[in-house]
């Protein structure tokens, strides 16, 4: 099949998933493992692994006694009867969607259920590489939930308490205090609305370019988009108006020619008629897999030796499973983290000169003012998304440290890079060259727009993407445009579907030695996820606000209104006491909205923790975010805090790749 058509990773294993259909989540597991060619078996009693909805009562193993996996999903929480809506409710997502002092917004079209499926895939594909690995096997139980999920991703984005407290809250459709920086949300233009995101003062100059540099913006009061952040008020009044004379079409023009992060607000079937997503991605209506795959190799090849890796945690899923990790920022780093947690051994590769620009988010506005070495070494946000990782200090634009990455591939499983589209080839490390180098390893890139998008060249950040994916003109309030501008969808969102890539791609080469050559597009990913056909609906749901002041997510049968702007305009009449008594009364469920900042002390959370502990040389003691799954009822374990910069050098290079000191000094390593 040519390069650019096949969507499909299928492979044939012993081990087989059954899927007991019962709540939303268990249809979209069904749904994504379909959509990658591997369809969960019909004949549940000879399934070794088993995904199920989750059921109040604690968990009873007779009840699947020839299994050896059982994994549990709840559309709300564990051991709570509810719908992704609750979820988006006291997750801390549905806090920061909305307008202050108003009711918060719950993420539209089952997208937390569908992230609940789709992780039960990653603990699922996970399971059947353990079993083709002969690595040590017992019966397990995992519990995910859409709460813990969406939970897991909003303390990822919102930083130390601090920041949850002061930046994390409901702000419309611009949040430049979320990130510290001019501009970033959602505004007016001349037919809808486009999202800009600033990252640095060079993404506000070629912004300003692309809009044609107005008068207003060449003063100096309007220069430095860091101080602009503190008041935004009139910077946001001038840039509304400048844009009010563009179309969403004319900005992604400018912003491509200028390389500024400008993207519009697309729904799907815009989207699809300018050509944003790659051809063969919808049919008929139904999004594909986000991603391209060709096999590195026509034949059969002899599989490697697992037992010669080091299993950097024996009883995990993926031990003895390696990768390499070439990316920075949020996505790519995600998919080696849950990599990591489920076991595998990673190797992040940074430099001094090019090392992971998320080591000092947050800290941004520190530089000069703590010593470098410390600041780059003590982001939370950094610290919780890398742990379990070997850091190894190579810079690839040095020909002799580039041809040890090359030794490296050798023996790997997996490589993972984000970079725009054709960095790999420019340093001579493209497909083709890595499948000379080792026909069995399994290639993932991860770009925005993806290899061969019309957008290839975009300058993207998740605001942008999510934009042009259609997942921001689904989250509307009173009828009208919201967005999303504080939570972010699309990181986290790109990095689950490349998770089940990567992992359909090892379990194949791991069966017949063939990689995997897999191009990622993160606009597709958002809209795999949002415009994706939704299960039919039998209940309403919404938060609203009660008579008497209080937030909360109701849910109810079809039945008891005829539509929702019903159901907001009699229920929000009542106080919360009374509708508690009304909403039970009718078959349905409720809860609280719950601030992100206070969620850790709810019921919800706080029977297992969001958190966990790790020792890290500059920070200490340092609770960082946890793995939103559950294992026999516990979070997973971190065995390694996040890596100092270069920190295991050392071990790979001599341990793993056995280089001598003579080598070392020849390569200035």
């Amino acid at each position: 099949m040519p390069w650019g058509t096949n969507r499909k990773i299928e492979f044939t294993s012993d081990t087989k998933i059954g899927i007991v259909l019962g709540n939303r989540s268990t249809h979209y597991a069904k749904h994504w493992l379909e959509l990658t060619g591997n369809p969960p078996s019909t004949k549940l009693s000879g399934c070794k692994i088993l995904i199920v909805s989750g059921e109040i009562g604690g968990f009873a193993r007779s009840k699947y006694p020839r299994a050896e996996v059982v994994i549990r999903l709840w559309d709300y929480q564990v051991g709570y009867r509810g719908t992704g809506t609750h979820a988006s409710a006291v997750s801390g997502a549905a806090s920061t969607i909305g307008y202050p002092n108003g009711p918060g917004v719950a993420l539209p079209n089952d997208i937390p259920e569908k992230w609940c499926g789709a992780y039960g895939v990653i603990i699922g594909l996970s399971e059947i590489w353990r079993r083709g690995s002969n690595s040590q096997q017992t019966f397990n139980y995992y519990d995910i939930s859409a709460a813990d999920i969406m939970r897991s991703f909003s303390l990822q984005n919102a930083g130390d308490k601090e920041e949850i407290f002061s930046r994390w809250r409901r702000n419309g459709r611009l949040c430049v205090e979320h990130g510290g920086i001019f501009p970033m949300g959602f505004y007016p233009c001349k037919d809808g609305y486009v999202a800009l995101l600033g990252r640095s003062r060079r993404d506000w100059k070629n912004i300003r370019n692309a809009i044609g540099n107005p008068k207003w913006s060449q003063s100096e009061e309007f220069d430095d988009p860091f101080e602009l952040a503190k008041d935004s008020s009139e910077a946001d009044i001038n840039l509304s108006e400048t844009l009010s004379l563009f179309t969403r079409d004319d900005l992604l023009e400018q912003g491509l020619k200028y390389e500024a992060v400008i993207a519009p607000v697309y729904d799907q079937e815009e989207a699809l008629g300018r050509k944003i997503f790659r051809k063969n991605f919808v049919e008929l209506d139904i999004p594909q897999m986000p991603f391209f795959v060709e096999k590195s190799s026509t034949s059969r090849i002899e599989k490697c030796n697992l037992e010669k890796r080091r299993k950097s945690k024996a009883d995990a899923p993926l031990s003895g499973l390696r990768c390499i990790e070439l990316c920075w920022i949020w996505s790519g780093p995600m998919v080696a983290q849950i990599l990591g947690d489920l076991g595998a051994e990673i190797i992040k590769i940074e430099s001094a000169d090019r090392f992971d620009l998320y080591r000092t988010r947050g800290l941004e506005t520190l530089r000069g003012k703590m010593e470098e070495s410390t600041r780059i070494e003590s982001s939370i946000y950094f610290n919780s998304l890398n742990r379990n990782k070997l850091g190894l200090g190579l810079n690839l634009k040095h020909q002799g440290q580039l041809e040890v990455l090359k030794r490296l591939c050798k023996s790997s499983d997996l490589i993972i890079e984000n970079f725009t589209v054709g960095t790999m080839d420019r340093l001579g490390i493209g497909p083709k060259e890595l499948s000379k180098l080792n026909p069995s390893l399994v290639q993932l890139s991860m770009s925005g727009p993806g290899r061969f998008s019309s957008l290839e060249q975009l300058r993207s950040y998740g605001l942008v993407l999510s934009a042009l994916g259609g997942a921001e003109a689904s989250i509307t309030a009173e009828n009208q445009f919201l967005g999303s501008p504080t939570f972010s969808i699309s990181d986290p969102n790109a990095a689950v579907f490349a998770t089940i890539g990567a992992l359909a791609g090892a379990i194949r080469a791991q069966e017949t030695g063939m990689g995997s050559i897999i191009d990622l597009s993160q606009i597709e990913a958002v809209s795999t996820l949002n415009s994706t056909p939704t299960q039919p609906q039998t209940k309403l749901e919404t938060i609203l606000q009660t008579k008497d002041g209080y937030y909360v997510a109701i849910s109810l049968p079809k039945t008891a209104f005829t539509d929702e702007q019903l159901l907001q305009e009699e229920l929000s009449k009542l106080s919360k006491e009374f509708l508690v008594k009304k909403c039970r009364s009718l078959g349905g469920e409720i809860c609280d909205l719950i601030e992100l900042s206070e969620s850790g002390d709810s019921v919800f959370f706080n029977e297992c923790e969001g958190h966990v502990s790790v020792t890290h040389p500059y920070t200490g003691n340092q609770k960082i975010v946890a793995a939103p799954w559950r294992i026999n009822g516990k979070r997973p374990i971190p065995h390694k805090a996040a890596p100092v910069l270069g920190e295991n050098s050392s071990y790979v290079l001599r341990s793993i790749l056995n280089l001598s000191d003579t080598q070392l000094t020849e390569l200035a390593l």
